[in-house]
């Protein structure tokens, strides 16, 4: 999708998110929920979007994709987007929220580190979920077609740019590629909730990649509207459940408060059951994830102590991590051409060599 078909004329055609928000409506609480602590999570989640409302949370996705324009990463993307016409759109997204294009000196600075709550983010700070929103307000501001994608402890976006086409873009990872649709299994296109497993396939001369690191291969798809406003709430539900990355944020810590901000978004956004099931088993998968990603980072550690000359490294790279088990993490390439594979390993090992 290059900048210029967004100046095309659009097809109309059904809208792809069907949601059941609701309108917030405070009576609908339990009877033993103070009507005082409700209003009190209604002003720390406006705060944290640094708005001032006198309906409350009433049209919040609306709230909350205007809080999002505002931000200084936003306003860098449009303005990247008109300097940039000739650009793939796909690349002007990634080039601008991917984490290697941050000033590296504001996370040295005493200010909120959470990066996912708009009064934060406002202050420089970015993390995955903040760029996935960031990114999925952009694509729906341009009518392109996307969901949000959720994994264990991680959330990133996959744009669907043709009927065979998908685009997983993990602007925190600095990681973004092109691949076949037939290899995310279970995917039920933009508009469902899917909990997807992205299969091995061999990329196509037309498909590209931007990055080295390795995907998640299972995770969860969701409409793009409902998918930020649940990571919203989900955030704010965070910091005042008292995670450590809200340390500096100024949320309190209050259990009550928390489970009135998880009930209002239940009531905005209805009942997720593939949601909902995958999110009983994110412990278990976080394990399994932490594991993979501890293990992968031993094996190429090792090579590169065992073998740390450029030809040796790739040669024992190739063997051990593109053709093998870890393989699976890195799609795009295990079954790319020779050449392709000897590329990729060479920047591995660049990298790694510039870090050490």
């Amino acid at each position: 999708m290059s900048i210029e078909d967004l100046n095309k004329p659009k097809i109309n055609k059904e809208p792809t998110e069907k949601l059941n928000p609701g309108a917030f409506n405070v009576d609908m609480f339990d009877k033993e929920v103070p009507i005082e602590k409700i209003k009190q999570v209604e002003k720390i989640i406006l705060d944290t979007l640094c708005v001032e409302s006198d309906n409350g949370l009433n049209n919040f996705d609306e709230k909350l994709k205007n809080a999002i324009r505002l931000l200084p990463k936003y306003q860098q993307l449009e303005k990247k987007l008109k300097e940039s016409s000739k650009q793939d759109l796909t690349y002007v997204i990634f080039s601008v929220l991917k984490k290697e294009a941050d000033d590296i000196k504001i996370y040295n600075q005493n200010i909120p580190k959470d990066g996912t709550l708009i009064k934060s983010m406002k202050q420089g700070v970015i993390e995955c979920s903040g760029r996935t929103m960031i990114a999925s307000t952009f694509l729906r501001e341009h009518s392109i077609d996307h969901t949000v994608a959720l994994a264990p402890g991680h959330a990133f976006v996959i744009i669907e740019p043709s009927d065979d086409t998908l685009i997983y873009l993990d602007a925190n990872n600095n990681l973004c590629f092109s691949f076949p649709k037939s290899a995310l299994s279970n995917y039920s296109g933009t508009d469902k909730t899917s909990e997807c497993f992205l299969k091995e396939y061999l990329p196509r001369d037309e498909d590209f990649v931007y990055g080295i690191d390795t995907v998640f291969p299972h995770f969860i798809t969701i409409p793009s509207k409902e998918g930020v406003g649940r990571l919203y709430f989900g955030n704010v539900a965070a910091g005042l459940s008292g995670n450590k990355e809200f340390e500096t944020s100024g949320l309190v810590t209050d259990k009550g408060l928390e489970d009135i901000v998880q009930q209002i978004k239940k009531q905005m956004y209805g009942e997720n059951a593939i949601l909902e099931d995958f999110d009983l088993r994110i412990e278990e998968l976080s394990k399994i994830q932490e594991s993979q990603m501890s293990e992968e980072k031993a094996v190429v550690n090792e090579i590169l102590r065992a073998h740390p000359t450029r030809d040796d490294f790739i040669k024992y790279f190739i063997d051990i991590v593109v053709d093998g088990d870890i393989g699976a993490r890195i799609p795009y390439i295990k079954t790319a051409s020779i050449e392709r594979k000897k590329d990729y390993s060479e920047k591995v090992w660049e990298i790694l060599n510039k870090n050490s």
